[in-house]
This record gives structure tokens, sequence and C-alpha cells, in this order.
């Protein structure tokens, strides 16, 4: 096997795991759709090469996981999996021949709008709605029952009486301009604003407070049918939907690929007019005798696919390139553009990633350049239009000071960075992390709060927020009583939080969620942590040189120290409160497989709580193996190494003898 395909493997299922897991869990999109398909597609060409690289585990293999601990599981009568998408004709070519092939007859299509929203299922029992679940992991999901009762869409008792259970699923959504005037007015009452309307839906229905859903504009349009109904076809369902008090979105019935195409040219070029967004077309098998006859993959269903539509593209100027300096003093070159409308909104900005991004593209100022749009990501630039290219344009010099403070900058592999700890750039950043949920969850104070904060010198530094008066709030712009109380109430509850939870907020280099507990948990108090030497510090487990040395620099700092010592003194948790387990303390396990009773994220926080390590990938620094069925290539590897192998009962075995 070639060193660079599997280096490049490793990164694309390191890279998509992350945004994965980001979209899904924390609702927010690290790329856009289409890239995220784009290097999807890459990983499944070099699993097509090398066939050994691909596991149950593959992402290829595995849908998205929304599941959250906060919520109640159910597991779906059937599955909801995730459908196959085609990226051009030639994809829907294959698609509808490989099914007409199957079928003696003409097979009927039902074209839909692919709607960029969230599944939702709904299990009305004699009619009366009883259960909504998410989608989750596609074998269970959340029940957010009482979240889903808030959309008016979504009826509590249908039109008619049908006896038994029905199950309807369907895909809640929010309008454009719902969307706009709703981040206009979270941004109005200084709270958090959202990325884009599916990610403000997806946190919206896992919110605990139904009262809170109920002020988010969801609607719902329903999509199917699950139970059985008198119906031969999905379009007669659709209209049976209709009468029984949904609203199912427009279909369009097809009997050649011909026709399917032209449908979807004509949903293309009309879809910036829709008040939703739509990503693309979903092409199903409208016989539903032989729906079920062509059946389903672990992944996907076999008579649908969904056509995903091209982001797009634009061409504009580059007038100038400005550095952003994030958190951790990392710099983001972003593009100014001369403005240019795509996918119904004008784009001025551009991202560049990094300095090599800029490089890549061999851009320079005043170069023409293809932008691309995909739902409310910020653009991106595509490539430079060198036929355009003109001979005023100019360099772009790699930036050597930083654009704040003026301090010299530090090259750290494609990241050039700002490593003045004090440099003003970071503290609008580093408070909005500081506030966040994973830190110290301080939930009143949004992005603009904190920077109206900065602006009128109110604050300048994390310990200020702890000094904030209720006169002080009261003087900014929109403020009244009621939120100044919330906003000093969930500050002041901040200070129960454990450790753990302020080691990560302080932002430390290096130090995040995970780290941040096995600190905790080592040192206790933060004081003994402040004490210690390099070398102890790289006794706790996953910490290595670089953290190591983040966190010993991070204490020799007088100022860190000086504002750490006032925060301290404010009544910040400098005590770790959470059970110290040592079950499996020091001992690296590898999860593989489907586990009778145990999902893979419940199998490994009950193992790191009792102390234990879980990798993803099996060495000879591996303890054990937990294994469940379908276990793949790392079963395999651990019997090569002569691993002990244990599964679901062992382990509870053991923690009901160490209780």
């Amino acid at each position: 096997m070639d060193e660079k395909d599997l280096a490049r493997y490793r990164e694309l299922s390191s890279f998509l795991k992350k945004a994965n897991d980001s979209y899904y869990k924390e609702s927010f999109s690290l790329i856009s759709d289409a890239e995220f398909d784009e290097k999807l597609q890459e990983l499944e060409s070099l699993e097509k090469k090398y066939p050994e690289l691909k596991t149950k585990e593959s992402l290829t293999e595995v849908i998205g996981d929304d599941l959250k601990n906060d919520f109640p599981k159910l597991k779906h009568q059937s599955p909801m999996l995730s459908i196959s998408n085609a990226f051009n004709g030639e994809d829907v070519e294959a698609f509808v021949r490989s099914v007409q092939n199957q079928s003696e007859e003409t097979v009927e299509w039902v074209c839909e709008r692919k709607i960029d929203g969230v599944s939702l299922s709904l299990i009305y029992v004699d009619a009366e709605l009883k259960t909504a679940v998410t989608r989750g992991n596609g074998i269970e999901g959340d029940v957010v029952t009482l979240n889903a009762k808030t959309i008016l869409d979504i009826p509590h008792k249908l039109k008619e009486k049908i006896p038994g259970i029905l199950e309807v699923r369907g895909e809640v959504y929010m309008e454009k301009q719902a969307f706009l005037d709703f981040n206009e007015k979270m941004q109005l009452e200084s709270k958090k604003t959202f990325q884009n309307p599916r990610n403000t839906v997806s946190g919206s229905l896992k919110l605990k407070d139904p009262i809170e859903t109920q002020k988010r504009p969801l609607r719902f349009f329903a999509y199917s049918i699950v139970s059985e109904t008198p119906s031969r076809t999905h379009s007669e369902n659709l209209e049976l939907l209709k009468s029984i008090g949904f609203t199912p979105n427009d279909y369009w019935l097809c009997k050649s690929l011909q026709e399917i195409m032209d449908i979807i040219h004509q949903v293309d070029a009309q879809r910036n007019a829709l008040d939703y967004d739509i990503d693309g077309m979903v092409i199903k098998v409208n016989d539903l005798s032989f729906q079920n006859e062509l059946g389903h993959t672990s992944k996907s269903p076999r008579w649908v696919i969904a056509y995903k539509f091209k982001a797009e593209q634009g061409i504009t100027r580059v007038l100038s390139v400005e550095y952003q300096v994030g958190r951790t003093g990392a710099l983001t070159p972003v593009a100014n553009l001369e403005p240019v409308r795509l996918a119904g909104t004008t784009v001025k900005r551009a991202t560049l990633h990094n300095f090599n991004e800029i490089q890549r593209l061999d851009l320079h100022i005043l170069d023409y350049v293809y932008v691309e749009k995909s739902g409310e990501i910020i653009p991106k630039i595509l490539r430079v239009a060198m036929d355009k290219r003109e001979t005023l344009v100019q360099r772009i010099e790699r930036p050597t000071l930083c654009p704040i403070c003026n301090s010299t900058l530090e090259q750290e592999e494609i990241i050039i960075r700002c490593e003045n700890l004090h440099c003003p750039a970071m503290k609008q950043s580093l408070l909005e992390h500081f506030v966040s949920r994973e830190a110290m969850n301080i939930e009143s104070l949004g992005p603009s709060l904190i920077a109206q904060l900065l602006n009128t010198n109110t604050i300048s530094k994390i310990s200020d927020l702890y000094r904030l008066s209720a006169q002080d709030l009261l003087a900014l712009e929109r403020m009244a009583d009621k939120s100044v109380n919330n906003i000093l109430s969930a500050i002041e509850k901040s200070k129960e939080n454990s450790l753990e939870h302020f080691l990560h907020a302080l932002g430390i280099r290096f130090v995040g969620r995970s780290t941040a507990l096995n600190l905790a948990k080592y040192f206790k108090n933060i004081q003994s942590l402040m004490k210690a030497s390099e070398e102890e510090l790289k006794l706790v487990p996953d910490v290595g040189d670089k953290i190591a040395k983040s966190l010993f620099d991070f204490f020799q700092d007088q100022k860190e120290m000086e504002e750490l010592k006032f925060l301290l003194e404010l009544g910040l948790p400098s005590q770790f409160k959470g059970e110290i387990k040592t079950l499996f303390l020091g001992e690296t396990v590898v999860i593989t497989g489907t586990l009778p009773t145990l999902d893979r994220k419940q199998a490994r926080q009950i193992l790191e709580e009792n102390g234990a390590k879980v990798s993803s990938s099996v060495s000879k620094k591996t303890s054990w193996i937990l294994s469940g069925d379908e276990a793949g290539s790392k079963l395999s590897k651990a019997l090569e190494l002569g691993l002990p192998i244990h599964d679901e009962e062992w382990l509870l075995e053991r923690l009901k003898t160490e209780e």
C-alpha cells in the first residue's frame, strides 16, 4: 500500500469524523455539505483501491449520530437510514438503470425536493400523537415529543380516525426569512446567533425547555408513512398525509430518466426563489411493494437516491486580504471581494483557511476568482481565473507581525500564530470560549453582549465578568431588568462547576475537554496543578511533551497567574468535584463491533469514567478489546497480537463486582 495514500486516508477519516461529530452533535458545520461530500467520495475511492481499509466502522458505512444523553431513547421500528447520493446525471442514470433492470414493468418514480433540515419520526396511536423521535444513529433516536408538539405543522390529533399505530416521518426546517428574523432577534437580545437554518433546527429540537423551542419558528414537511396503509404507492401515501392534517412537499411523477432530469433541472433553476433551503432532489420508487422487494443495505435503502445540487458559483475580484486572530492566536486569512450575488445572498468575503491555501491557489490581490457558496457557510475561493489576470495584480506576502498587537508571528506546520497571550484580538474569542456550554456554560452571555462589554470598556478580561453589576449591564443598549438578572444568575451559577470545566474554559493551548478532565482527576485541585513540573505533568494520561510544555508555560506566565489568582478569589472552582473510579486506570481499551445493549458512546463513557483510555486503533499498547457482533479488522489485529478479548457481559460483571 502506498504510504501517501494511507496517510491521506487517515487524514480524511480523522477530519470527516470530526466534521460529522460537529454537524450532528454540536449543530455546527465545519465545512459545507459539498466539501464534505467531496472528501467522502475521495475516502470511498481509496477504500475501493485498498479494500482492506474498509471496516464496519468506516464513514462510508455508517450514518451520522445525533444522540444526546439528555433525552430518553427509543428504538425505531424500522431503521431511519441515510440516502445514497448522486452528484451528476451519470450517477442518476446508473441508479435508474440498476433498479429498472430488476423489474419487468416500467418503474414509476416520485421526485421530491430534498429539504435541508432535520429528520423526525412521529408515532400516532389511535390518531393521537404519542411520541416524537429524532433519527439518532438510525437504530434508535432521542425522544423529543414535547418539543415536537410546539411545531404548528405537526398535528396533535389526526383529522381522520386511524386505529392502531401510524408512524409518519418528515423533515423539520426553518424558512429563510424566519431564520434571518430570529437571528436578528437573538442579536438584539445579546444572545448567540446561529450559523444556518439547518443547524438552528437541530439545536432547537434538543432544547431542554419546550417553551424555548416554541419560540423558534420551526416548520415540518411530512415525507413518508412507515406503517402499513391501504396505499399501493408512495404518492398515494403523500395524498393520505394531506387528508389527515400534514403538509407534504410538492412531488412529481416520472416514468423515464429524461423526465427525472428535466424536473431536477427545473427545480434547481428555481430553488433560490423558495422560502426554504433545499440541497437537491430525492428520487424514489413509487411502488411500495417494489420498495420492500429492493430492500436496503446497512446504510441506505436501495430504492431511493438523492441528487445533490452543485453549490452556486460566481466570479469576482479580490480587493484585499486581511487576517483574523483566533482564541489560540492562529491567523486565518480572509479575502475581501467585490460584492457578488450567490445563492440568493450578496457575498463580500471568502475564507482562505491558511497561508498555504493562498500559495496553492497562486492568489494575488486584484485577481479574478471563482467563488462557491453552499448554504450559509462562509464562501470559499475555488480557483483563480488565470485568463483574466492583469499586470496590476499584487503578490500577497506572508505576514511576519500580528495585525493586532504587532508581535512577531511564529510558524507551526501550516499555522501562522501570534504567541502573545495578551493580544487584544484574542479577548473576544477567549471570552466566547470561556462562557460556552462545554466550558463554564454561562448561557445568557452571547457574542454580541461580550462585544458590547469589550467595546464599552466594561470588561477587559475574564475576571471582570465576575465583577459585573446590574448597573453595568443596564447601561448597555437594549438591556432590561429580566435579562440582567438572568445574566448575573448564570455567572454566579458557573462557580458551581467542577475544576475540569474551569481548566477547559481558561483556553490553555492544546488543553481540550478530555485533557482538562484528566488533569482535574489526577491533581484534584488547581493548586497542585500549578506547582507541577513538566515531568510531573507528563504522568497524566494523554499529556505528552507538547501539552506539558503549554501547561507549564501558562502557569509560569506572571500576567496569567495574576488573573488566575483574581478568579480563584472571586470563587471560581479550584477542586475536582466528580467521583474518581480506578477500575481500569492506566488501561487502554479499543471498542469494536456492535454491543448487545450499549451503544459506542455509552461504552466509551463507562470506560473513561472508570479510568480507562479509549483508543480508536489497536496496537501493542492496547490493554484489551471490548468486542461485539460483526467486529472487523480491529478484532483480527488484536488476535494476531494476542490481546485479551472481552464482551459487554464481562464488562458489566466487572462493574458489578467493583460496586
